[in-house]
Order: C-alpha cells, then sequence, then structure tokens
C-alpha cells in the first residue's frame, strides 16, 4: 500500500464548490485503490464533514486535501483564521440544542474550537470527547443529552476519529477513516447495549477490575457460551495491563452489536520526555527476548509506541530459528504516516503476514505455534491498537457464535 497526498482543494462555498471536492477525492481513491462500498463511504463522509465544518465557518476558505492509503485515509481540512467572538451566538442558533457550550452537543464543541484566539496550540479529539461523556452521562444530566447528540450526528458516526488542532490563526481538522474489514462487525448502526466501564491504572489493585469483569458482561445478555468467551478476553486483556510499566489511567467497557461484540480500551500515560529517553536507550535493539504470549507482544507494542512510533515498527522477538519482527508484520497504516499520525497494529495483519512466513521460516512456525495458543488470538476476529503521543485505543473484535 503506498502512501499518498491528493491535490490541495479550496473551497469557498460547499454547494458551488463540492463537485471540486468529488473530482479531488475520486482521484485519490484511484491512486490508493479505495474502491466499492468504501468508496461510496468516504465521499458521504467528505460531503458530510464539509457541511458540517461550513456551517461553522461560513463564508471563509477551506483548503482541503486527503492523504494516507487504502486502509487508512485521512480528510484534512485547514482553515486561515479563527472565529470572532460576537459569532458564537449565530452559530447557537444552528446548532441541535440551540446553544453552543462544550456539554450541549458536538456541533458546539467542534465550534468552540474554531473561536480559540490565543497563539498557544489546543487540541481535541473525538475519541477524547467520547471517553468523557461516556465517563459522566450515568450521573450528569447535560453530558447524557451530548451523549445522545452525539449519537445523532452522521460524521461523528461515520468517522473513526477526529482531531482539532487550533494555533494562532490556523485551525487544522483531520478525520480519520479505518477501512478495516473487522470493523464492519460493530458498525455503530448496530450497537444493541452497551455496560459500564472498568477503570484500572498504575498503583490500582487489578484485582477490583478483575471482580467487576463478570458484572460488565452480564449487562450484554450475551448466551453463557459467548459471555465466557468475553469474560475470558477481558481478563486477558486486563492481565496484559498489569505488566506495562508506565503510568497510565485505562477505562475498559464491552459493547453488543447485532453479530458481534468487542472489548474497548482507552488510556492515557504521563510519561515525561525525560523518562521516554531512558526508556528508548534501553531498546536500542528493539528486541525482547523475555515477550513469550500473544498478549505480552500487545503489551510490547502500547510500551513502545507510546515512546517511539518507529521503535514500535521495529520490535521483533528472537525465536530459535531467527528473527519475527511482529512491530511491522502487524503495522497498518503507513510508516510514512507514522510519526503525525500514530502508530496503528492488527492482530489480522499479523496473523496473515505470519501466515505467509510460516512456509519457509523455522522462526515464523514458532511465533505461528505461539499464536494459536493464546486464548485471545483464538476468540478475537481481529486487536486493532492504536497509539499517538501519550494515548491509546485497542478494540478487541469477537463474532458471536
Amino acid at each position: 500500500m503506498s502512501y499518498r497526498e491528493s491535490e490541495h482543494v479550496k473551497i469557498r462555498d460547499v454547494k458551488n464548490d463540492i463537485e471540486r471536492a468529488y473530482n479531488v477525492l475520486a482521484d485519490y481513491c484511484f491512486d490508493v485503490g479505495i474502491k466499492d462500498k468504501d468508496a461510496l463511504r468516504f465521499r458521504l463522509l467528505t460531503e458530510e464533514v464539509l457541511r458540517l465544518i461550513k456551517q461553522i465557518l461560513e463564508e471563509r476558505t477551506v483548503e482541503l486535501w486527503f492523504e494516507g492509503d487504502e486502509r487508512v485515509s485521512r480528510i484534512v481540512l485547514e482553515s486561515e483564521g479563527t472565529l470572532l467572538g460576537d459569532q458564537k451566538e449565530k452559530l447557537g442558533s444552528i446548532t441541535p440544542l440551540g446553544e453552543i457550550t462544550e456539554e450541549k452537543g458536538f456541533f458546539g464543541t467542534l465550534a468552540k474550537m474554531f473561536l480559540i484566539k490565543d497563539n498557544e496550540e489546543i487540541t481535541w479529539s473525538l475519541k477524547e470527547y467520547q471517553d468523557k461523556l461516556r465517563a459522566k452521562k450515568a450521573e450528569d444530566k447535560l453530558s447524557l443529552e451530548a451523549w445522545e447528540d452525539l449519537e445523532r450526528s452522521i460524521v461523528a458516526n461515520l468517522a473513526d476519529d477526529i482531531e482539532i488542532i487550533s494555533s494562532g490563526k490556523k485551525v487544522r481538522m483531520i478525520v480519520l477513516k479505518d477501512f478495516s474489514k473487522s470493523l464492519l462487525l460493530i458498525n455503530p448502526g448496530y450497537l444493541e447495549a452497551s455496560s459500564n466501564t472498568i477503570i484500572i491504572g498504575s498503583g490500582m489493585d487489578a484485582t477490583c477490575g478483575l471482580k467487576k469483569t463478570e458484572d460488565i458482561v452480564s449487562e450484554l445478555s450475551l448466551d453463557k457460551k459467548n459471555a465466557l468467551r468475553a469474560k475470558l478476553v477481558l481478563e486477558e486483556t486486563l492481565g496484559m495491563l498489569k505488566e506495562i510499566t508506565d503510568n497510565y489511567k485505562a477505562v475498559i467497557w464491552v459493547e453488543k452489536y447485532k453479530k458481534s461484540y468487542c472489548i474497548r480500551l482507552t488510556a492515557k500515560t504521563e510519561m515525561n520526555f525525560d523518562r521516554k529517553k531512558e526508556f528508548i536507550s534501553l531498546s536500542t535493539e528493539h528486541r525482547n527476548d523475555s515477550v513469550r504470549g500473544f498478549m505480552d507482544k500487545i503489551s510490547d507494542v502500547i510500551e513502545n509506541g507510546l515512546l517511539s512510533y518507529e521503535k514500535a515498527a521495529n520490535l521483533s522477538q528472537k525465536y530459535d530459528g531467527g528473527i519475527v519482527n511482529y512491530g511491522t508484520m502487524g503495522m497498518y497504516g503507513n510508516l510514512e504516516g507514522v510519526n503525525e499520525f500514530g502508530y496503528m497494529w492488527s492482530l489480522c495483519d499479523y496473523r496473515n503476514s505470519l501466515e505467509d512466513a510460516v512456509i519457509d521460516n523455522e522462526a515464523c512456525k514458532e511465533a505461528w505455534d505461539e499464536l494459536e495458543k493464546s486464548i485471545v488470538a483464538n476468540i478475537a476476529n481481529d486487536v486493532l491498537v492504536g497509539v499517538k503521543g501519550n494515548k491509546v485505543d485497542m478494540t478487541i473484535i469477537c463474532k458471536i457464535i
């Protein structure tokens, strides 16, 4: 998969300029190989993003381009200048709930980022916004209203993440779309139930989290066999987190869909730069001979991804017959964009790479045997790990059997 950046196009009026955006999008999709239903979904997301951003920016010119590959692509919009404060009331009149405070809706939260006037760089992400509301909605009426507003947003449902970076007079919005086939199993339109959360982190008693696994799995009303499998995966995930040495706080929950369920994890760390340099200096060979087992590899991917995306991509393990580069073998989203957009790793990619290599590679045969013994790797259709900056997202996707 080759990493591409499309032509940049300036858009002032969505109604009149949308065809120009579509032409650039069509060329980009052809160049990177996005086609059929994926191309239609990406076009719909682009149209909805443009409509949303032009509601906020009105007559201001927006520069649009696309970058990525056929697996992970991004819609990037950049605007010079922020909105004037006296436009705040006008913007509030077109939000779903009629107000523009952060607690009052997704649109208002986005618009607030474009009202920033300070030179200090400020960032916002959809995933962090979702995590904040998820933690508060059960106890706070305003957060519940904001969550319900978020669920109605076409853009929030179609995008896999949104990041906004506001710095001085420039605002950049990056909308990520992941075309991994396994994500089709957890389409937001098919969500049937979502459990309460488990919070775990450095210094916390992990046994408290383990005691809650049966309770949150029972909230999904899975049959006995699938409930047991979900509980096993959840326990393995909590066990993996205990081995992470960095200071972190993670939120974990389980979701049930029409034909699948998934374990979700989001985490943030507090690693400082000096500590980061110390860890990197201890990992110059990017090889950890003590790593044994699939979940140990996930832990290694997370830790090294937090330290350096390129270090995570180069992770390898020594087996009797040689070296298996599990960082690169499971990586997707392309190395060219890793420093700017973060590191992404997939069980499916790792499994497929191993399967192709086992024919004549003894080290890969041993790694394949190890994978087949993993509880999570046997139950899950895919495990997706994303690391950017001090943030980690992990999704373990399992079909209902």
